[in-house]
């Protein structure tokens, strides 16, 4: 059996297990995340699903090879779709695709979650839609980090089904209430980057017409915002 590495980005979403033993992982592509706890003695049980059959297959052969078909279930569904309670699912990951595709796959597995699960969420971009989801159906916001990986910034959210004590400000949705709280220096550097990047945004529209003008108030809006948290 050959041990599984996983690249520095998936690894530092594997670290947000926590205490769960039975896992999801949703797009899993080569089934590595699932795998690498497997053999790492953390966790019981994992789903590995993936809507491509060509993922699936590249998943099955790689449980296959480390002899874990009784730990690591394959299967090819679309989303939270292919979860069954007899799973007894305590910790979701859904990593390596955008902000808006997690939010649609939430949606639409909404009514396979009882409310007990952990979601660890990785979107790549749009995770100020993932917030506002979460925020909207009372899930909270239990920890947040911040990535570098190839010149890019990833997120990571860790959210449970339990209300916030005080609702999400616009600030806590685009920027991540516990990300704005610890203020590390990858998000003070991300800070300063989504400034200089509003700020040529308005730039361009400065001589743009009058249809432009609600685009202009929006990005002056924002440009405040992340001003003011500097």
């Amino acid at each position: 059996m050959e041990k599984i590495h996983l690249s520095p980005r998936l690894q530092h979403i594997a670290n947000f297990l926590g205490d769960g033993r039975r896992i999801a992982d949703i797009g899993t592509d080569h089934a590595y995340l699932p795998i690498q706890l497997a053999q790492s003695g953390l966790i019981d049980y994992a789903v590995a699903s993936d809507i491509g059959a060509g993922p699936v297959a590249i998943a099955t052969a790689n449980v296959a090879a480390q002899g874990l078909e009784d730990v690591i279930a394959v299967r090819q569904a679309d989303g939270l779709l292919g979860l069954d309670p007899e799973d007894g699912i305590d910790t979701i990951f859904i990593a390596g695709m955008g902000g808006l595709l997690i939010r649609d796959i939430l949606t639409a597995g909404l009514a396979r979650l009882d409310g007990t699960e952990t979601l660890v969420l990785a979107p790549n971009r749009d995770d100020e839609a993932v917030r506002t989801w979460l925020a909207k159906h009372e899930f909270g916001i239990l920890d947040e980090d911040l990535l570098e990986d190839a010149g890019h910034v990833y997120p990571i959210i860790v959210a449970g089904q339990t209300k916030p004590e005080v609702p999400y400000t616009e600030a806590d949705l685009i920027l991540g209430p516990v990300l704005r709280k610890r203020r590390s220096p990858l998000f003070l550097a991300e800070l300063d980057r989504r400034i200089v990047k509003t700020q040529a945004v308005l730039d361009s529209l400065a001589q743009s017409s009058q249809e432009l003008a609600a685009k202009k108030e929006e990005e002056a809006s924002r440009l405040a915002l992340f001003e003011a948290e500097r």
